[in-house]
């Protein structure tokens, strides 16, 4: 529809649309009332300044969107408005239908554009002015407040209705049209999240959200820091593989798997990656709380790691699975750490002489057991009971290597620890 095609747009067209609307209604309603009232001067010469006024505030709008505020824009364009039901109601002589219905649709349009009480104030100063000089230069003193004819009653409440109605039928278009929008925005912000979540599962956690807040950007660079690498194995995994069928074997990875990942949340580590039955994970990026807190972190979460693996163990022997332990290695010293590979695929990792040592005390190590450098034992010894290991010779590791088995934390009194073990 005609009708549709000039209500459907956005709200400065409509807005222009709408005042068209209104400025042709009182222009209407002067020349009707020019031609059925006696004593009547320039009426008849007023809607073409009612056109000129529209074309003005057109011209106006593309300025004032350029120096002011939507607010100020609204205040200029109810302050025309006025000035036009005021000349209005000076050139019908305030005849009592055509006042109250103009002064009605202005009161209309100022809460539609939420125009303040002070703006109101003020323009209706404005419109008494003008009142009084269109009434004083143009239309002169006539009797006020006179009933009103037939023919003017009935046009001006047809234009009411009109001007209200198409308002009305727009705001509600328009809430309606801007309602689907938030629901469709919403839609495919919920649908981004799902597939960030989804993403989220093959990076690092820690690395996924300072991505998301902007800290991170995903390309190639890397940087030196003094970080604490653990790594772990189940004892006898591969052996045990070539006697399971794929789908308890499956069972039993994902199982270890998700619980070690739980654990090393809890003590914000980062997972690195997952290589069989190994895990490789670090602290002191891209969060950390200093190297001897994240040293302590990391031997803490292994301890955790080594009593859930006792109590999953129960759990699978009581399913008919063999007995399944956990060893482990823990180095400190620094690392480069960062972005490795292509632009078009990258990966998070970990790499120096620490990640090997890491590796290598963890194949060393005996069953159930944490095996940490000397380095790391430096920075720990005064929260957990440690027992010294003779040096060892490590492939790809110069020179002996001293080692510590982690036994417990410090829980109480540490001499009652020490004189325990002693």
């Amino acid at each position: 529809m005609q009708l549709e095609r000039f209500i459907d747009r956005e709200p400065k067209q409509f807005a222009y649309f709408h005042r068209l609307m209104g400025y042709s209604i009182l222009s209407l309603i002067l020349v009707i009332y020019a031609f059925t009232s006696p004593n009547t001067n320039y009426q008849i010469y007023i809607p073409p300044f009612f056109l000129f006024l529209l074309f003005v505030s057109s011209k106006l709008e593309h300025w004032l969107q350029y120096q002011f505020d939507k607010k100020t824009q609204k205040s200029v364009f109810f302050a025309i408005d006025a000035i036009v039901v005021a000349v209005t109601l000076a050139g019908v002589h305030l005849n009592l239908v055509p006042t109250f219905i103009a002064l009605f649709a202005l009161f209309y349009s100022a809460i539609n554009s939420r125009i303040s009480f002070a703006v109101i104030c003020l323009t209706s100063l404005l419109g008494a002015i003008i009142f009084y000089l269109s009434t004083f230069f143009l239309f002169g003193f006539h009797p006020y407040f006179e009933a009103t004819s037939q023919e003017l009653t009935v046009i001006t409440l047809l234009g009411l209705v009109m001007f209200i109605t198409i308002g009305n039928y727009y705001q509600h278009r328009w809430v309606k049209k801007i309602s689907q929008q938030r629901q469709h925005y919403y839609d495919q912000k919920t649908r981004y999240i799902a597939f960030a979540n989804q993403l989220s599962r093959y990076a690092p956690l820690q690395l996924w959200q300072s991505i998301m807040r902007g800290e991170a950007e995903a390309k190639i660079e890397y940087k030196r820091k003094k970080m604490t690498v653990f790594f772990s194995d189940i004892q006898g995994f591969t052996e045990l593989s070539e006697t399971l069928i794929p789908d308890d074997l499956v069972f039993l990875l994902n199982d270890y798997l998700s619980h070690m990942t739980e654990i090393a949340k809890q003590y914000e580590a980062t997972v690195d990656k997952f290589m069989g039955d190994a895990i490789l994970i670090f602290f002191g990026d891209p969060n950390s709380q200093g190297v001897e807190q994240d040293a302590k972190s990391c031997v803490e979460m292994a301890i955790a790691m080594r009593q859930q693996m006792k109590l999953l163990r129960e759990r699978w022997k009581k399913m008919g699975y063999s007995a399944l332990h956990i060893r482990m290695g823990i180095s400190t010293g620094y690392c480069h750490v960062g972005n490795y590979g292509a632009t078009h695929r990258m990966a998070y990792t970990i790499v120096g002489r620490d990640v090997n040592l890491a590796a290598r005390l963890q194949y060393a190590a005996e069953i159930d057991e944490i095996l940490i450098s000397d380095d790391t034992y430096q920075l720990i010894k005064s929260d957990f009971l440690c027992a010294p290991k003779t040096p060892i010779y490590l492939k790809g590791i110069q020179g002996a290597v001293k080692t510590w088995q982690v036994m417990e934390k410090y829980t109480g009194n540490k001499s009652d620890h020490q004189q325990w073990f002693d």
